[in-house]
């Protein structure tokens, strides 16, 4: 596990860049997974903005969205792949429409979970994927409610935390397994600010229990990169 704590959610993101850039350079067909939400949106407007600038570097990546509110349509302000077009505006038109794999929510699921194996096995599977972390009432990772996601999860329609349903009007997502990210090559966790305290510390600080926090599963994955500013890595020692 490589940890980085930094003094604030900017500079986190330019170091979650970094590590984003040295992966394209390194594999300029890497396959990207995507997930959404304000944690990211700083980091990929990064991203974008350097895709714009270096267009010939991005090119040839292919991304992967990793989960979905289920039964939203994609056109809605709740629907995370509306998010991902939005936020990688930019890097998403210099790519292939072969090289792109969005979930639309309104879709029949075994189709979308199909349709989603055969672009992971055709492109080889996921050479970096970008996680947040649920709040302290649930450190997910992806839609991997904590207490109903096991490690050898995979990719399915699964019921969310009320909390967290609360938020999307709708009681079901779709998402990657547990076993899923673990068969990543590269994993990049990013948290900021006090609220994400509490959960790092439960994923993070003692043994994988995903009954408690499914993100304690990370634990397991042999390149893991955490990137985190002082409130939220508090309670995990400094490099």
């Amino acid at each position: 596990m490589k940890l980085f704590i930094v003094k604030d959610k900017k500079t986190g993101d330019k170091k979650a860049f970094e590590i984003i850039k040295k992966q394209i350079l390194h594999k300029p067909d890497s396959l990207i997974g995507l997930a959404a939400g304000k944690t990211i949106n700083g980091l990929y407007k990064l991203v974008s903005y350097d895709a714009m600038k270096y267009p010939n570097t991005w090119k040839k990546i292919k991304i992967f969205q990793i989960d979905e509110n289920f039964g939203i349509n994609s056109d809605s302000e709740l629907s995370f792949n509306h998010q991902i077009k939005k936020k990688l505006k930019s890097l998403i038109k210099k790519l292939s429409p072969l090289n792109i794999f969005l979930i639309e929510g309104t879709k029949n699921p075994k189709k979308t979970i199909s349709e989603g194996y055969r672009f992971l096995k055709k492109n080889g599977g996921i050479d970096l994927i970008i996680l947040g972390i649920g709040t302290e009432y649930d450190p997910h990772i992806a839609y991997n409610t904590s207490g109903r996601s096991l490690l050898n999860s995979k990719m399915r329609v699964v019921d969310l935390h009320p909390k967290e349903a609360a938020k999307v009007t709708t009681q079901k997502g779709i998402t990657l397994g547990i076993k899923d990210i673990l068969n990543t090559k590269k994993v990049l966790l990013m948290a900021y600010g006090k609220e994400k305290a509490k959960s790092v510390k439960l994923a993070f600080k003692g043994r994988v229990d995903t009954k408690r926090a499914s993100a304690s599963a990370l634990q397991l994955h042999k390149d893991l990169n955490i990137v985190t500013d002082k409130e939220a890595g508090k309670f995990l020692r400094y490099n």
